[in-house]
């Protein structure tokens, strides 16, 4: 599994530095690039969920399921409102603004789940608590300023894509290095 997370924090890190320096096309192309991030996201989770031959006898683990199966749903959704763009331009505008606010509410709700995970790290004696705290705090604050500015968040979403896809491609490699005594 600690392969599997190494691998997939490698492609995420790329993928954000790549979202970074490319922000125009990743809006232009935000509701599939979404749609995967929280695709990919919601099955990991859900996998690494029933890899951990412990979970039955630890509580702490149905929130990683919970966390995968609603960043697949909110992948899905992201999946139909792409689609619906295709087919209707007359409603691209709308279908945009319902992807940018879906976004940044899962920047919220994922920072939240970092700041939770934080403390549960603290608590089982991980050592980088602090650093996984900083980095929910920064995902909260940039979601709730993303959903009062959604021109800002127009402008910066292939930005802040890269950012969601760096911390969360940075979290997975460290991962690797956390001991699961």
């Amino acid at each position: 599994m600690k392969v599997f997370n190494c691998i997939l924090g490698v492609f995420s890190i790329l993928g954000a530095v790549y979202c970074m320096f490319f922000p125009g096309v990743t809006f232009l192309n935000a509701g599939w690039l979404v749609t995967i991030l929280l695709g990919v996201y919601g099955l990991c989770s859900i996998f690494a969920y029933f890899a951990n031959p412990a979970r039955k006898e630890s509580n702490n683990n149905s929130g990683l399921v919970a966390n995968g199966v609603i960043g697949l749903i909110m992948g899905i959704g992201a999946a139909v409102v792409s689609i619906l763009a295709l087919f209707n331009t007359g409603i691209r505008l709308s279908l945009d603004i319902v992807m940018l606010l879906m976004f940044a509410f899962w920047l919220v709700y994922s920072g939240i789940a970092s700041v939770v995970g934080a403390f549960i790290q603290k608590k089982n004696g991980g050592k980088l608590w602090g650093l996984t705290l900083a980095l929910g705090i920064a995902v909260i604050l940039t979601g709730l300023y993303g959903a009062t500015h959604l021109v800002f968040e127009a402008m910066s979403i292939g930005f802040m894509i890269g950012i969601e896809l760096m911390i969360y491609g940075i979290r997975l490699v460290m991962s690797v290095f956390e001991s699961n005594e």
